[in-house]
């Protein structure tokens, strides 16, 4: 229902109330048995898919059948530790899900306070969660509404809706009937849940409570959308082509193995455990470290993260759409620069103090901008209290104080500059010359406001009477803005520069949002701005096509924000910052929401990262460690895959060449369990390369690896197979096969040593890359070489199936596979380094 398309009396007759003695305590109980209490009810799933949701993600669902094999195998040890890691992952889940729904629990948790209401004519103090629609209000300055209202009577209303709209101006209200369809900020005869009133005091029926107000809505945005990250998702895209891959082989070897004569039972041994080591089972575990490690480090850099996986995300961020009010700006109404028509330069200056409202209780934002911006130009100085202040005029468009001035009086007024200057008289030229201020102003995105002083004879107490009865003296404009950062446009052009496009998403007018723009080199021209009033127009293929290379959105409803965040999305990683309410559905809409740390508890807890103080500049930084965190991730994909591929392929080829196996199921199990878990973790921790921020993020739909680091993989895994398969049938010829296994074995360990260490850069050489000293993976080198160790000397080794072998065989295996391995990947980063170049 458009309540603001009625008249008072054709609201009330809607809602069935009397506008004089309200509801009867009866009726009101009988409406909220029938609607309930003002409180939020968001939507959420049953418990039981709660618990199974982990469960059912693919890269668990294989980790489950990794340890039904073992337990079939009889390797209960093996299925313990799978059944520990799938234990960790869960709970993990669990951890981010209670985090998510923290929202949900701030929401309906939104503040219960006392409302006076008129209950059978009387004036009654209620909880705001009793509140029901017909219920008349009675609200003062400085009161927070508790429910959408209609305005019956308003005497000088002021409302902050920055936290449901976005803009930091003030809106006045009316009870006047409206006409058209309007959005929610041009509704001036509604008042709106979770909005404060800044100044004077209204009458209003409620005709929307819970979940059927802007809040309720909003609430309901925010319930809508949970996904899993980007990240995560090509991971498991990744993962899935693996376990297919894996499935394959499985049946390929047990195939060759029935072939070979082998019976059915140790066959079918054989292929469980190489299918158990093909998993990297300790990946999710890995990953989840190396977050929680990235949360501390992120964490002294003011950027407090709520959501683990929202680090992996922003480091593949595409695009940045942020709020505007206190997210790039300060949220603090500032005289930018004042212009006075007369001779003194300084006139409106000294007018500022005299038409603002002075005293402890200011609590419009442009009083205490005009009083501290007349202090800065003019020093501090005491002009005690009006004779009498007059709120704003709706028809009048102005504000003003009244001041004894001898045996007469000065009145000094604000408002809007065309109602001021038509009631000041001025002549033509004049008038002209304002008028070119005026839009130089404006252009700037400012919002003027016109100043004037009149004396006046008496003191009516109606200002309506006083500027009836005087001649009002043009002095000339102010221009206020919600003033910006300091460090917002520099963040910005770090962020273009490192290839993340910035978007400004903001519910103020389009001149102010492109003048804004501008100034931050978000926009060059008008082509790049958009009034989203005109994308109620378009359907989402013409919105996604249209807001391409759109850079600032203005005039924008919570409902559009949550639109258009779903549109960039179909084409980029896109993070989202904001800090009102109005921001909480595209928060959790996003890839990425950054909360400001000034923001309510609702907005916090919709947000996947909060920054303390408020500075756009650490998204930059938050963007830095999440890249480096995705390079690790990608590290540690390349460093489990290729070796898992290299064991598995030295099983293959043995069976395809006719060779005996030269690894028993317990030792593939021993490597992939005891040496890639120590590898595996301190390579997820290296330190940022040097090009980390110079270069562009992936497109949207890039696969996590490259095609060159997909041929590196490949590349170690075959030189793995070719090394182990090589040493085993070299040593076969001289020596039982207990040694030439022993020493096949451990050419893949050392390989693997090797394998970690080049998996160090991308890019850099390892031998360039050893100045960047990494102190996690020395001592996990150290303590892997000496586990190995104890493997191979004390009884340890019995259970490994490992023999003596004679000690020059074993340095001269150990010394060739771990420079092998080194050389070929050396030659690789120098050819695709070559290649690039060219």
């Amino acid at each position: 229902m458009l309540y603001y398309n009625q008249t008072v009396d054709e609201t009330l007759k809607h809602v069935k109330v009397d506008g004089v003695h309200g509801l009867s305590g009866a009726e009101a109980l009988r409406r909220q048995k029938k609607s309930g209490k003002n409180v939020l009810n968001v939507k959420t799933e049953p418990w039981w898919r709660k618990v199974l949701e982990p469960f059912l993600d693919l890269f668990m669902a294989i980790l489950v059948g990794a340890c039904l094999l073992s337990l079939i195998q009889k390797d209960h040890l093996d299925a313990l530790i799978i059944v520990i890691i799938i234990g960790i992952n869960a709970t993990i889940f669990y951890v981010q899900r209670f985090s998510t729904e923290k929202i949900i629990r701030s929401l309906r948790q939104n503040t219960v306070q006392k409302i006076t209401v008129l209950r059978s004519g009387k004036e009654v103090l209620i909880s705001s969660e009793d509140l029901v629609v017909g219920d008349i209000l009675l609200l003062a300055e400085g009161e927070k509404v508790p429910a959408d209202c209609r305005v019956l009577e308003a005497k000088g209303v002021k409302v902050d809706e920055s936290i449901l709209t976005g803009e930091s101006t003030h809106v006045a209200k009316h009870h006047r009937k409206l006409s058209g369809n309007l959005e929610t900020y041009d509704q001036e005869n509604m008042l709106f849940s979770g909005t404060f009133l800044i100044s004077g005091s209204a009458r209003a029926v409620v005709v929307g409570i819970g979940n059927q107000t802007e809040f309720g809505q909003i609430a309901n945005l925010a319930s809508e959308s949970t996904h899993l990250s980007p990240v995560q998702q090509k991971i498991n895209k990744l993962i899935k082509k693996v376990a297919i891959a894996v499935g394959i082989l499985a049946v390929i070897v047990f195939a060759l193995e029935l072939l070979r004569g082998i019976d059915v039972a140790s066959s079918l041994k054989f292929v469980m455990a190489m299918t158990v080591s093909a998993v990297p089972e300790d990946l999710p575990i890995a990953i989840s470290i190396v977050l929680a490690l990235g949360m501390r480090r992120m964490a002294k850099k003011k950027a407090l993260v709520t959501n683990m996986r929202a680090i992996e995300t922003v480091g593949a961020i595409t695009t940045i759409a942020t709020d505007k009010t206190g997210t790039l700006t300060e949220n603090k109404l500032a005289v930018i620069e004042t212009w006075s028509l007369a001779h003194d330069k300084n006139l409106v200056n000294k007018l500022l103090r005299f038409a603002a409202v002075t005293g402890e209780k200011v609590m419009d934002p442009l009083d205490t901008a005009m009083n501290e911006f007349a202090e800065m130009k003019l020093g501090k100085s005491v002009v005690g209290q009006p004779a009498h202040s007059f709120p704003f005029d709706q028809k009048l468009a102005m504000s003003g104080n009244l001041w004894h001035d001898g045996e007469k009086y000065r009145l000094v007024v604000k408002g809007a500059p065309e109602k001021i200057m038509e009631r000041a008289h001025l002549n033509e030229a004049t008038h002209k010359k304002c008028m070119t201020e005026l839009h130089r102003l404006t252009s700037k995105g400012l919002r003027v406001i016109a100043v004037a002083h009149a004396v006046a004879a008496h003191n009516t107490g109606s200002l309506a009477k006083v500027v009836e009865d005087t001649k009002l003296t043009f002095a000339g404009f102010m221009a206020v803005a919600d003033r910006l950062r300091k460090e917002s446009k520099g963040a910005i052009s770090a962020a273009k520069h490192a290839g993340v496009s910035v978007r400004m998403i903001t519910g103020d007018h389009f001149e102010t949002a492109y003048a804004i723009g501008r100034e931050l080199g978000l926009v060059k021209d008008r082509s790049e701005a958009m009034d989203c009033r005109q994308i109620e127009m378009l359907d989402d293929e013409e919105l996604k096509t249209a807001v391409q290379d759109i850079y600032v959105f203005s005039r924008v409803t919570p409902e559009q924000k949550f639109r258009l965040l779903s549109v960039l999305e179909q084409t980029n990683i896109a993070a989202m910052t904001g800090d009102g309410i109005n921001d909480v559905p595209a928060l959790t809409n996003a890839h990425v929401g950054v909360a400001m740390g000034t923001s309510t508890q609702i907005v916090k807890d919709a947000g996947d990262i909060i920054l303390l103080d408020d500075n756009f500049k650490n998204i930059v930084e938050a963007m830095r460690e999440g890249r480096v965190i995705v390079a690790n991730i990608k590290r540690m994909l390349m460093y489990l895959l290729s070796t898992n591929a290299g064991e598995a392929l030295t099983m293959v080829g043995a069976l395809v060449l006719g060779m005996p196996l030269p690894l028993v199921p317990v030792q593939i199990l021993w490597v992939n369990l005891v040496t890639d878990s120590l590898m595996v973790i301190p390579l997820g921790l290296e330190k940022a390369e040097n090009n980390v921020m110079k270069h562009k993020p992936k497109p949207f739909d890039a696969p996590l690896l490259s095609r060159s680091m997909a041929t590196r993989m490949i590349l170690m895994a075959v030189t793995m197979a070719a090394i182990v398969l090589t040493v085993f049938w070299y040593y076969q010829q001289f020596f039982p096969f207990a040694v030439a296994s022993t020493l096949a074995f451990m050419a893949l360990v050392v390989a693997q040593w090797a394998n970690a260490l080049n998996m160090r850069s991308n890019f850099q050489s390892i031998f360039a890359r050893l100045r960047t000293i990494n102190p996690i993976l020395t001592i996990s080198l150290v303590l892997a070489i000496g586990v190995q160790l104890a493997a191979l000397f004390t009884p340890l080794g019995h259970f490994l199936h490992i023999v003596a072998v004679p000690p020059d065989a074993l340095l001269m295996v150990c010394a060739m596979s771990f420079v092998i391995p080194i050389i070929v990947v050396e030659c690789h980063k120098y050819a695709i380094s070559y290649l690039n170049k060219k």
